[in-house]
């Protein structure tokens, strides 16, 4: 690993302080603009199954339940306004911030690193809007970087402590995004290979069965139905793979609901199918994604390959949304998206990078272990529809390498050239296909609105 001298230990906590404080700053700020202004959107839905659990109504949830569950503890302390949901996403950012900073440093043994990646989550466009919506991007990148936090750390400390936050995070995860699953399912794999313990997998797995089974018992107690957490995933499914999905944009079903844009045909199924009871549906959606794979697998495969690189594209998701339902300038809202993609940019090739640096992967398995988490994350969105607002959960560790490539620059004094012959030829590789991703991206949907 490179070592890079760190900062005494004030100094490195008075940088953190002044960069949070910031941070919390600039989303106050935006919060005050958006005060006056309601809900929209998903945010609405979140919030309204929050008010559904706090008047204790019966209902199977089709939203995932992790982020109404806290939004609920929120009304239940501050009132139904629309203004302590926002306030409430603050948490989030200051626990992302506090993990991503101590994941940075843990990494690469340098403070600057740990103030880089914070520096990223303060001023990202994306970060600021997903700190004061209630939407599940900011919490599930808590969670996510969180996990990263607790299997790095426990290379070298083994604790309770650590292994009760690993299995809180996981479990609340996969409330927040029932399809984190398969990166929860992995972790008990992962501990035991690491620790060659049996204890530290068990805990893992318990605590996190019980998160889940929680809410799987609570739902059962109140309408007597077993619903694997939500019934949005088998509609998520159906959305991405039907005769009326689009080859490239395939969550264009998810975010699209009414003629000329949607066929009138699509809608008349859909219709159809949302009349019958949520077991029902359930298998509907199921039975006929399915069957349209078997019939058209090559539409299937070509579709996931637009998945994946939609997948790994620039986001648009919060200058769109303020064009969309705010009504700001399309100027201002392009320029947002303009600097969101340069943000993400910057911190996708920086950490490609961080993997050509001398000595950043022979001694600690840490950039392994964020790239397995990241792509295990990911991996789900690759069969039912995606987009790239749903990258942003891995955002933080992306921007935890690419500090690490960041630091050593500044303090090695080296240049870029140097790193990218180190590994050229893999390093082509990769920065060649993000670079096209971005490109077909730009090409297809940026253009095409334009």
């Amino acid at each position: 690993m490179m070592q890079i001298a760190p900062n005494d230990s004030g100094s490195r906590w008075k940088a953190f302080s002044i960069i949070l404080a910031i941070g919390i700053l600039i989303r106050l700020v935006f919060l005050l603009w958006l005060a006056d202004k309601p809900l929209m959107s998903d945010a609405v839905n979140y919030n309204d199954m929050s008010g559904q659990l706090l008047s204790g109504e019966a209902f199977v949830p089709y939203w995932p339940p992790g982020l109404p569950l806290y939004l609920a503890a929120v009304h239940k302390l501050f009132g139904p306004a629309a203004i302590a949901a926002r306030l409430g996403m603050l948490a989030f950012y200051v626990g992302t911030s506090v993990f991503v900073w101590r994941t940075a440093v843990l990494m690469t043994e340098s403070a600057v690193a740990g103030n880089i990646a914070l520096g990223f989550l303060a001023f990202s466009p994306a970060s600021i809007h997903a700190s004061v919506e209630p939407l599940t991007q900011l919490p599930a990148a808590m969670c996510v970087t969180i996990i990263a936090y607790c299997l790095i750390r426990l290379e070298s400390v083994q604790s309770m402590g650590n292994l009760g936050l690993l299995a809180l995070s996981a479990g609340y995860l996969t409330l927040i995004r029932p399809s984190s699953l398969l990166l929860v399912a992995a972790l008990p794999f992962y501990l035991l290979w690491r620790t060659r313990r049996w204890m530290p997998s068990l805990a893992v797995t318990a605590v996190a069965a019980l998160v889940v089974g929680s809410w799987t018992g609570y739902v059962y107690e109140k309408t007597g139905r077993l619903v694997k957490i939500n019934t949005a995933n088998s509609a998520n499914f159906y959305l991405g793979n039907n005769a009326y999905t689009p080859v490239y944009r395939t969550w264009w079903l998810g975010s699209h609901h009414s003629p000329p844009e949607v066929p009138a045909a699509f809608l008349e199924e859909r219709d159809r199918i949302m009349e019958l009871d949520a077991p029902a549906q359930e298998a509907e959606f199921s039975r006929l994604a399915k069957e349209h794979i078997r019939q058209h697998p090559e539409l299937f495969l070509l579709r996931t390959l637009n998945r994946i690189c939609t997948y790994f594209a620039f986001d648009t998701f919060a200058g769109a949304y303020l064009i969309g339902n705010y009504g700001v300038p399309k100027l201002l809202g392009l320029a947002t998206i303009a600097v969101d993609a340069l943000v993400y940019i910057l911190i996708a090739v920086g950490s490609i990078l961080y993997f050509a640096v001398p000595g950043s992967t022979e001694v600690s398995r840490a950039p392994f272990l964020l790239l397995g988490l990241a792509l295990l994350y990911a991996l789900p969105y690759f069969f039912a529809f995606s987009h790239p607002g749903y990258h942003y959960p891995v955002e933080p560790l992306l921007m935890i390498l690419s500090s690490g490539f960041f630091a050593y620059l500044i303090g090695q004094g080296v240049s870029l050239r140097n790193i990218v012959v180190h590994r050229s030829t893999l390093l082509t590789v990769v920065l060649a296909a993000f670079s096209f991703i971005q490109v077909e991206f730009f090409s297809i949907v940026m253009l095409h609105r334009m």
